[in-house]
This record gives structure tokens, C-alpha cells and sequence, in this order.
């Protein structure tokens, strides 16, 4: 399944915190919208708070419920913004058929996979496991859009690997996995600064490399 992906930056009072964050929750619950939140803080004025938060989405049924939630704390001075595809729309200055427009088709999809490292202690791969998240993607040596991207990743207790979910928009990349060709990958380890710098996709069997799997 292909998602659409955006970031919402949203400026509002503290007292409706916990409503925005409810609202996530209920589409995340409904599991139409998976939600990672970036950033949570105080806000100029101070009296605002900053949420933003990356979302993907199989549907676009969450921008009304965000045009919704932004008509409701802009008399506040609250704001809400969304960035897709590169382009920044303020919901007061848009409305809601222009940026789905805009957007346009779900680009993005999603997949899991799990690495090794067994020319590393466990110890060492457990504690650096994080430092993967939201590296860049390269597919046989080149490096792939930003919109490609490691989204999340940690290890994991019980299988002693690192469980990553990346999020793909390359054409090329889809394209391979739905006509069966396997796609192996690993990541590229900076030993002396104990850091994963980005994720490696290849279409030719790497050394302890596993092959993605969708989402």
C-alpha cells in the first residue's frame, strides 16, 4: 500500500494539547495514520505550544479533521501547517481541494526490516541502534531523495537485531519490490564515532544484509 506523507507544524493554546493529541490518537487507533512526533515546545508567545509531527497516511480523511481542529484555535491565535512534497501550506491561506491537489497521488511505502551485525558486540549494536533513525536511504550506491528515509529504528531484546522501518517514494525501489526482485539491505557504521550513517538497499546480496519485507 502506498501512504501519503507530510509534516504538520501546529501552533495553539495549552488547553487544547490534549484534544490535538486525542484527535491523533483516534486516526492512529483507526490505523488509517501513523504519527511521530518531532518536536513538542513551548512556543513565541509564550503562552503558545509548538507540536510537529510526521505523518503518513493511507488516506486523506485527517486533512479535514486538521482544517476542522485549525478553524477551531485560530481565534485563539493558534496556526497550523503542513508541508508535503517539498511545499509549506498554511490552512488559512489554502483550502482543503487545493492542497489535496497539490499533493496529490499516496507516493510513499512503507517497509520493515531487520539487521545484523554480527562483526559487532551486541552491546555496541544495541546501544547504537537509535542513531539509524532518520538516516538516508541508498539504493547500489547512490543516495536516494529525501523523501526516502529511515523512519524508525531499534533493537530488539529477544531476536538480538535492528528492527527498522523505512519509508520508500523511489520509483524504482517500489517498482522492484512489486514485480519479486529481492531488495537486500544493511547500514553504513562509523566505528569510531559509534553512529549509523545511512541505510544500504542493493539488488545484489550483501553480507549480512536481509531483504526488506512491506509493511
Amino acid at each position: 500500500m502506498k501512504y501519503h506523507k507530510f509534516r504538520i507544524d501546529v501552533f495553539y493554546p495549552p488547553e487544547y494539547r490534549k484534544k490535538f493529541h486525542d484527535i491523533l490518537s483516534s486516526e492512529e487507533r483507526k490505523e488509517d495514520v501513523s504519527c511521530q512526533y518531532v518536536i513538542e515546545e513551548t512556543a513565541p508567545p509564550p503562552e503558545m505550544l509548538k507540536d510537529a509531527i510526521l505523518v503518513l497516511a493511507s488516506t486523506l480523511t485527517i486533512l479535514k479533521i486538521l482544517y476542522d481542529f485549525h478553524k477551531e484555535i485560530k481565534g485563539k491565535g493558534g496556526r497550523v501547517y503542513l508541508t508535503a512534497k517539498g511545499q509549506q501550506f498554511d490552512l488559512e491561506a489554502y483550502n482543503l481541494d487545493e492542497i489535496k491537489v497539490k499533493i496529490g497521488e499516496p507516493s510513499v511505502k512503507r517497509y520493515k526490516v531487520e539487521l545484523t551485525f554480527p562483526n559487532l558486540p551486541q552491546d555496541e549494536v544495541k546501544r547504537v541502534a537509535p542513531t539509524l533513525s532518520f538516516r538516508p536511504i541508498y539504493l547500489n550506491g547512490k543516495e536516494l531523495s529525501r523523501d526516502n528515509e529511515v523512519q524508525f529504528a531499534d533493537y530488539d531484546d529477544v531476536t538480538g537485531k535492528i528492527k527498522t522501518t523505512i519509508h520508500v517514494s523511489n520509483e524504482e525501489v517500489n517498482d522492484l519490490y512489486e514485480r519479486g526482485v529481492p531488495v537486500y539491505a544493511t547500514a553504513e557504521y562509523k566505528k569510531a564515532y559509534e553512529v549509523f550513517l545511512c541505510l544500504i538497499l542493493s539488488t545484489e546480496p550483501i553480507a549480512s544484509a536481509s531483504r526488506i519485507e512491506e509493511y
